[in-house]
């Protein structure tokens, strides 16, 4: 029975860590699989402040930094140029594993839409959504 108590005051210590409100949490998304194991979207949602400002390092700020939106160019087949987006940003709390995958997915026809490629959207998950349960 001792065994069981370094268990149990892990899982005490983390409950009040998460009811004092000091848990952080982060959710990270990759859709519209390209060549080279890119994606050409990618969303980050997270409550931890810090992670926000590593991320978004590279974005001049005078301001403390709650999101940014960082992109780079990539090639598509068959030889196309586009451009990867990534989205960083703070949340007070984080959306539920549906709401956010569905945001990541319609982000991601978003970004294709706006651009001279196929969309990829599809690829690597073949329009389902893997947060809901079959």
């Amino acid at each position: 029975m001792r065994e069981a108590w370094p268990a149990r005051a892990v899982v005490v210590l983390a409950g009040a860590a998460l009811v004092s409100g000091c848990a952080t949490g982060t959710r990270t998304a990759r859709f519209g699989q390209l060549p080279g194991d890119q994606a050409l979207v990618t969303l980050v949602v997270t409550t931890d402040r810090a992670l926000v400002e590593r991320e978004c390092a590279a974005v001049p700020s005078l301001w403390p930094r709650y999101g940014c939106q960082l992109s780079w160019p990539v090639t598509t087949p068959p030889g196309a140029t586009a451009r990867a987006v990534k989205v960083v940003r703070y949340a007070d709390r984080l959306p539920t594993p549906l709401t956010f995958e569905i945001d990541a997915h319609e982000l991601c026809h978003a970004v294709a839409a706006l651009q001279p490629i196929a969309d990829p959207c599809h690829e690597g998950n073949d329009g389902l959504l893997n947060s809901v349960r079959r």
